[in-house]
């Protein structure tokens, strides 16, 4: 089966909210770039004396109430995001980064722009988390790598689309200084805007739906997800997934119900969900501590101190991040020819190593140097850094966490491995622009040491998932499977068609109901 065009422009239209959380990310890296900003928070500028204490610290505090914000929308994903179901807090998220942008974009003092900031990381948050969840439980698993990509690919569609409106507006800076650095920021409402708007003409995820009893509506969704009428014109495979969600969510609820407390209980004592939940948050805090974002939204700052001046930094943050549009949808593609979550992981981490171990050497040997070799190697090998990042770290990072939870802790699971995102973001660019100030090349020490430390985890700790449905990897954490249907023979699955054209998945026998109130009763009826 292939996946239909419905669903191909839904998941487009989803990735608005990646494309809101790159562009509202790495606008900071911009706004510093722009004399009218310094002007007008009356800030001494790169060069000047004040700089490296009051300046710095402003920046590192612009960046650390983003990440702080996006922590909280994480939390907030975790208390609601089963509550309100998906696309209301894809309308929630769009409608709170509207707002924190606005917020920025008419930044009267730096109090009012800095709470915009906030404001605007509580909305990225909120939909960092539900945007890949969302995209991940409408995709078929073959091609989950791909759909999921979208996020990583969009989200670098951001920061490309951020870098290159700054650079155009820096040369507006003689003509109206406050719209070279004000106009960037407000085109973060546009996106948020549709988002909001078009939010409520999507479906909601059929698994969602159906963890809520919803299940006409999951039908409904699912139908149209998939309906395929040239390779699946009964709706066999539709009827055997959703067959397949049905019978996971009812075994998952009656062991909740059997261990007698609810899903935080669950979460907090079942080994196999803890170990999910470290996993999740080590994938999202071990990738941030890659260096992707200290990269990002410093690179102006980088480039300065490689001798480049007036708009040739900002050119460069342009051209930089161009490059990742082109490495991040071969990442997300690679993810269903490779087939291996891991493998991709550990060999991104390994090119970091490799790519800042050398651009480290190099910045200290040419920063601040008229050796103009010397200097553009070190620009090279930012770009090089970029392509291993991007390719094989960006895209996995969020397809892995968004496979990896059941679909009763999905929300719970999500939220918290996004709040590692924000926590180890938090930390780094909080303490990045100081520590470029201050100890120069070693701060890269941070980046190389935990990249290096990381791999031999991923390959030790990590289990595979790729190609698997959402259900069946329960397997790879020690949980029980309701149905199998891609990792069994062909007669195997040939027998559970058969079994699914006797029954009506969406209306089951009220006695079949009665006999599933025990876990045995479901894993009985699941194999027979």
């Amino acid at each position: 089966m292939k996946s239909n065009r419905y669903m191909k422009l839904v998941n487009v239209f989803v990735a608005l909210g990646s494309f809101c959380y790159g562009y509202c990310a790495s606008v900071i890296s911009s706004t510093i770039g722009q004399p009218g900003w310094y002007i007008q928070f009356d800030l001494p500028q790169n060069g000047e004396p004040g700089y490296e204490g009051r300046t710095t610290n402003v920046i590192a505090t612009a960046n650390g109430l983003f990440s702080a914000g996006g922590a909280v929308g994480c939390i907030w994903m975790m208390i609601m995001g089963d509550y309100l179901g998906r696309k209301r807090n894809i309308q929630i998220g769009a409608f709170t980064t509207m707002f924190g942008a606005a917020l920025q974009t008419g930044g009267a003092t730096l109090a009012m722009f800095q709470a915009g900031r906030w404001i605007c990381g509580m909305g990225i948050g909120t939909l960092v988390t539900v945007v890949p969840m969302y995209m991940s439980e409408m995709a078929r698993p073959a091609a989950r790598g791909w759909i999921v990509g979208h996020h990583a690919i969009f989200l670098v569609f951001g920061y490309m689309t951020s870098a290159w409106v700054s650079y155009g507006c820096y040369y507006a800076t003689d003509v109206n200084m406050n719209f070279a650095w004000r106009f960037p920021l407000a085109i973060q409402c546009l996106p948020s805007l549709l988002l909001l708007i078009g939010g409520q003409f999507i479906p909601e995820s059929p698994r969602w739906c159906v963890s809520q009893d919803k299940i006409e509506e999951g039908w409904n969704s699912l139908l149209k997800l998939r309906r395929d009428a040239e390779h699946d014109p009964d709706n066999t495979f539709i009827k055997e997934e959703f067959y397949q969600i049905r019978e996971q969510i009812l075994l998952d609820k009656t062991k909740l119900q059997q261990s007698g407390g609810g899903i935080w209980k669950a979460v907090l004592k079942r080994p196999s969900y803890r170990k999910r939940m470290f996993v999740g948050f080590l994938t999202q805090w071990g990738a941030e501590f890659g260096g992707p974002l200290v990269v990002n939204n410093y690179q102006v700052i980088l480039y300065t101190n490689l001798g480049q001046t007036g708009g040739m930094p900002l050119l460069l943050a342009a051209v930089w991040l161009t490059t990742a549009a082109i490495w991040n949808p071969i990442g997300a593609w690679l993810h269903d020819k490779v087939n291996s979550r891991r493998k991709m992981y550990m060999t991104g981490f390994a090119g970091i190593v490799v790519t800042v171990s050398v651009e480290a050497a190099l910045v200290a040997q040419f920063s601040s140097t008229d050796n103009k070799v010397g200097n553009g190697f070190a620009i090279l090998f930012l770009f090089l850094y970029l392509l291993m990042q991007g390719m094989f770290c960006d895209t996995t990072m969020y397809i892995y966490v968004s496979e990896i939870f059941p679909t009763e802790i999905r929300a719970i699971g999500m939220g918290f491995s996004l709040f590692g995102q924000f926590a180890s973001a938090l930390i780094l660019l909080q303490t990045a622009p100081i520590g470029f100030a201050n100890v120069g090349w070693k701060y890269y020490l941070v980046i190389i040491i935990w990249s290096a430390f990381f791999i031999p985890v991923i390959y030790f700790y990590f289990p595979e998932t790729a190609k698997l449905s959402l259900e069946e990897i329960n397997a790879q954490f020690g949980d029980d499977v309701a149905v199998h249907i891609n990792d069994v023979p062909y007669e195997q699955r040939k027998q559970l068609d058969e079994f699914i054209k006797s029954i009506d998945v969406i209306h089951l026998p009220e006695d079949e109901k009665a006999n599933q109130d025990n876990v045995e009763d479901v894993e009985v009826n699941s194999k027979n």
